[in-house]
Formats: structure tokens, sequence, C-alpha cells
């Protein structure tokens, strides 16, 4: 669904204005009386056709509209929530930027909220919650070894202990950096695993998933949130479909949820999740993660980061390397973007020029 937001003197003007850029088929997201009093907004809202999508069959790339145009394919291409997109191109708007990359990063930083991983060099209580199989305990494992990297004292507890495996997952990941796993399988046995930690060193608690849709697990998950005063972060895998990403954080936000990592972004090439648990649990965007290893792939966001990770020609890929030089990156598929490319006045990119893979936009 692409959307764009008309002004006009009278709302009769705005209208004809809508029914020649999106035809009879526009849907009517919402009207507003302009700045001051003048004129109106309408804001429409019309499917995708598979022009709009800035490729042809053949996978040439079409010249595009102004930034905010692009800016709009973008967010509808990753499943953006329509009350969000609208949010975001209302302020990118407001901007008047002329580049798009620009424009989407300054709209994403006046949106959302960011802040950094956890801290390994000062002491702290954090907990990982999320569905079962969401990345808790690989992400639980990544910020142990970038303490014990950084060589700052780490305390590793899970509650997962009924799960088959859930321990001994965990177990194998401490072992080798040498960290004691202690286990605790409720509330009280939580509350006693934290006081005898190091209280100089970063608590790191790995949280056996549970569904939160159901009372017992949800009663149960609250429980242990509720026995240490620890920093909640959610933990959620990049794929999932935007309207469930948006149901979990809002549960896991009345829980106690404050901070959002996402899981497997490289292996997804939309991004609805993120912004969508991000928008509506109101919470503070902290990291990315990316590929199994423990030693890498464990990456924070800003605002620039995640309009990078949102811009079509950029895909996030793992270069295959030594393991001692296994790092991810952030690379680029063409070496213009979809602006610069407008610029220069191209009509049509073929496969031959550098341009964003037809499967990056799709």
């Amino acid at each position: 669904m692409r959307l764009k937001t008309f002004s006009a003197p009278s709302m009769s003007e705005a209208m004809a204005l809508v029914k020649e850029h999106f035809g009879h088929n526009a849907i009517i997201v919402s009207s507003q009386k302009a700045e001051e009093g003048l004129g109106v907004r309408i804001t429409a809202a019309v499917e995708s056709q598979e022009e709009d999508s800035g490729f042809l069959d053949d996978g040439t790339l079409l010249d595009l509209e102004d930034p905010i145009d692009t800016i709009n394919d973008i967010l509808a291409h990753h499943g953006a929530p329509p009350v969000l997109a609208e949010k975001l191109l209302s302020v990118a708007g407001d901007l008047g930027l002329d580049d798009a990359n620009v424009a989407l990063a300054a709209s994403i930083d006046q949106v959302f909220t960011f802040a950094p991983l956890p801290e390994t060099s000062k002491p702290g209580i954090f907990m990982l919650v999320g569905l079962p199989g969401a990345g808790k305990t690989v992400t639980t494992a990544k910020l142990a070894t970038q303490a014990v990297l950084a060589k700052q004292p780490v305390n590793v507890i899970t509650t997962d202990t009924i799960r088959a495996g859930g321990f001994a997952q965990l177990e194998a990941f401490t072992r080798i950096l040498e960290v004691d796993l202690l286990s605790a399988s409720d509330a009280d046995a939580l509350r006693d695993a934290t006081l005898a930690s190091n209280p100089k060193g970063i608590t790191l608690i790995d949280c056996a998933g549970g569904n939160p849709f159901n009372a017992d697990d949800n009663a149960r998950q609250k429980a242990l949130i509720i026995a240490v005063e620890a920093e909640v972060i959610l933990i959620l895998a990049d794929g999932t479909d935007p309207r469930e990403a948006a149901d979990l954080a809002h549960i896991y936000t009345e829980m106690g949820a404050s901070r959002l990592i996402i899981t497997r972004v490289d292996t997804t090439r939309r991004h609805g999740a993120l912004l969508s648990a991000a928008a509506t649990g109101e919470l503070f965007l902290s990291g990315i993660s990316m590929g199994p290893s423990v030693t890498d792939g464990l990456a924070p966001l800003n605002p620039v980061s995640l309009a990078r990770l949102l811009l079509p020609e950029n895909e996030i890929t793992i270069e295959e390397r030594s393991p001692s030089a296994h790092k991810p990156q952030l690379r680029r598929a063409g070496s213009d973007t979809f602006v610069e490319q407008r610029r220069k006045g191209a009509k049509r990119q073929s496969h031959s020029s550098p341009a964003p893979a037809k499967d990056a936009w799709r």
C-alpha cells in the first residue's frame, strides 16, 4: 500500500489531487486542517501496483519521483503500519530535504527513540524476554562475549530449566567463555541468584520463553521480572508479521520491557516487525543481531544505521571469512542511491549498471 499526503486550499481541490494521483481506488486515511488553519491536508492510500515498485519486469530501474515518494515506497515495501508511515512521511515532508537517505534518517530520528546496547563496563541487571526461539539465548551469549572480550566481569543466569536442551545450550557458550552459569526455576530462586552474583559485573538473565497470550505463562514471566530490579529487553525475530510484532511489543511493554533488540536481521529483507514493535511499544531501539556466531553480529542501532537498513540499495550480508575475521557488514548492492541516479537523469538503469537487485526491493 502506498501513502501520500496532499495539501490544497480547499477539501474539493485536495480530493481532486488525490483522484489525479491515485485514481478512483484511493482510500482516504485521514484529513486535517493545514498549519494555521490555511487549507487542508489529506492522507490517501492505494494498493501498490507492480509499476509503483520502481522496477520493470526485466529488473530495470525507472526514474523515481521526489524523496517523499521514495520513502513512501520504502516503507510500503517493509510493511510499515499506515499510521507510522504517515507520521514518518509527514516529518520527512516538513524537513524539506531533497535526499531520500538523509530525509529518512532525519524522520526516524524524530519518531523513534534509541538507547545503546547494555554497557558491559558498568554493573547492571538485564533480563532478555521474548517468544521461544526468538534468539534470547544467542543474544545473551553475544552480550556475555562482549563483556569477556572487554575483560569485564559478567554474570549469566538462565530461567530456561524446563525446555529440553535449554540450559545445555547456554552452558555450552558460557563454558567456552569460562563464565559460571546459574539457573533459577522461579522468582525466589532468581532473586537469590542475582544476590549471589558479582555486584561489580553486568548480570544477564536469559528468561525462558513462553506464550504471552496465555494467562499462566504471562503471570510466570511477570513474576520473574518483578522479582529482580532488572532492565527488560524484548528480543524479537525480524520477519515477524508487523501486526503480530505490534501485539507482542504491547504485551511485553506492559510486563516492563523498555528496550528492543531485533534478531535474524540478515535472514529477512522486510523489517516491518522492527518498525511496528518499536513504535507500538514505544521501546528504545538498542540493536540488531545477525548470524549465529557469538563473537560478532550484534550491532547498535541509530537513526542513520536504521535508515541504511531500510533502504533497498543496502543489503545486510555476512562475508565468508575466516572465523577470526568474521564480521557482519552493511554492503551496498549498488554504487548509487536512488536519488543520485535520479539526479543523473537516468530514466532507466539496466542490469549491467550498478543498481539495486530486483529482489532487494520486492
